[in-house]
């Protein structure tokens, strides 16, 4: 019986601890009103960076740290920098195709290195912290190859891009206001960043 009673005992003193504390109430109540549309704030990145991506972008500067290479990368053993290697010739921004694409507007094009063009894209998904505070890159993208379904044989020029680990990388993308410059900053390769001019 004193067990019991030594538990209800508890029991009240815990739930009497538990009062409301208006400031705290109030507190929740105005975090709730702060609270960011991600939606609409995803759409508003894509439609401002939209326009400034169509046209032929100069790779002017690649810049490539070394690490530990897997198989078949090209294992660069001090920080090297590569100068006009290669163009992006971006051709078309798909935001309306589906539902999806209004906050990650799926990008196509052509790079174009050595004598050879290739078909790429990436899909750009908004930065969380430049939609709350405007700092940091605007999105976020996996560049890849975009060939048709099906087999073809891999090109020298191909493989090389793909060992460089330009190709298949995440990058953070940071376009400039007046849309004349770009810098992609690898995320997880080799690739440390690439600066984009506008042809």
């Amino acid at each position: 019986m004193k067990r019991v009673a030594g538990l209800v005992f508890i029991f009240c003193f815990i739930l009497s601890g538990c009062k409301k504390d208006k400031g705290a109430l109030e507190d929740v109540e105005k975090a709730g009103s702060d609270k960011i549309d991600y939606t609409k704030e995803s759409i508003k990145v894509m439609e401002d960076l939209r326009p400034k991506l169509y046209g032929i972008w100069s790779m002017e500067k690649i810049k490539v740290k070394p690490v530990l290479s897997a198989a078949g990368e090209l294992g660069f053993k001090r920080d090297t920098t590569l100068l006009n290697l290669a163009s992006l010739d971006i051709s078309r921004v798909d935001y309306s195709s589906q539902s999806a694409n209004l906050t990650s507007n799926d990008v196509t094009g052509v790079l174009k290195f050595r004598t050879k063009s290739y078909p790429v894209g990436f899909r750009m998904l908004a930065s969380p912290t430049w939609m709350t505070n405007g700092v940091g890159p605007q999105t976020f993208a996996l560049f890849e190859f975009r060939f048709p379904v099906g087999s073809h044989p891999t090109e020298t020029e191909e493989a090389y891009l793909w060992n460089l680990t330009l190709i298949g990388e995440n990058y953070s993308i940071n376009m400039s206001k007046d849309g004349k410059t770009m810098v992609w900053k690898g995320l997880n390769r080799a690739i440390e960043s690439i600066e984009f001019v506008r042809k």
